[in-house]
């Protein structure tokens, strides 16, 4: 396994209960960036994620790295990627620590014994992240922002090269909406491959290096979320007019995760 893999989707198709969600959508997603998947609510954004994760059942080619996602039993699938999901039902009375470390059983589903390099990957993902304060701390007890920050500790510790993130941001203030994309820049210059879903198009243009976007689960538009063309078939999926730098902007100190936070090249590799 190594941070190089990448992802191609092509024709994906998922059907759930007799009706289609998506249909005929391709992906492309590399290493060292961000790449966003984006569209109006009921469009197919997490539907196509749960896909790509092999979470749901889907026709089409999907491959990492070159493998069929298909051929993958789960474990080897976690070897390659880590999901981090909208919204979790985890509330069992687990520390901060215990529920990262969950991510490290994954690969290895009939090994529970936890191991030094287990503790050592914990301490790592939680330090990333910026909650290592937190790690004895009652997971049910944290707030809505902070157990999504210990989930993406958790995604972090399997090891995985790729990431796929269903709105990341949701219940994060401004502050720690900016760490995080930071944090997001800073693993793809890692060479992570990551794939993030978003609401807001403002943040797509900001924090991502490419996006596709989907309207009642087709492809409309795929490329830089900056170009013309792509601009236009927002404009034209949404029904509005995007009107540029008309929302308070914001970014982090000097010293903060990034040189620049809330103005980064979306993870893309410095020419």
């Amino acid at each position: 396994m190594s941070v190089s893999e990448g992802m191609r989707a092509r024709g994906v198709r998922v059907e759930l209960g007799g009706r289609v969600i998506l249909e005929g959508v391709d992906l492309d997603a590399v290493p060292g960036a961000v790449t966003a998947i984006v569209g109006p609510n009921g469009s197919g954004k997490t539907t196509l994620l749960r896909a790509l994760a092999g979470l749901v059942p889907s026709s089409g080619d999907i491959r990492i790295g070159g493998v069929d996602l298909h051929s993958l039993s789960p474990p080897e699938r976690a070897r390659h990627l880590a999901y981090l999901p909208q919204a979790s039902k985890l509330e069992a009375m687990l520390s901060v620590s215990e529920v990262v470390a969950l991510g490290r059983y994954a690969a290895r589903p009939r090994s529970f014994s936890r191991r030094r390099d287990d503790d050592e990957a914990v301490a790592r993902a939680l330090g990333r992240v910026g909650v290592a304060e937190l790690a004895e701390h009652p997971y049910p007890w944290l707030s809505g922002g902070q157990k999504r920050l210990v989930l993406l500790a958790r995604a972090l510790a399997t090891g995985a090269p790729m990431l796929l993130l269903d709105e990341p941001t949701a219940s994060l203030d401004v502050k720690n909406a900016l760490e995080l994309f930071a944090l997001l820049a800073s693993l793809a210059r890692d060479g992570y491959t990551l794939v993030v879903v978003l609401h807001d198009l403002d943040d797509v243009q900001r924090h991502t290096a490419h996006a596709l976007l989907l309207d009642a689960g087709r492809a409309r538009a795929a490329g830089s979320p900056r170009a013309d063309v792509f601009v236009e078939a927002a404009e034209h999926t949404y029904g509005v007019t995007l009107v540029p730098s008309q929302r308070l902007g914001f970014r982090l100190p000097a010293g903060g995760r990034s040189s620049e936070p809330g103005h980064g090249n979306g993870g893309e590799p410095e020419p």
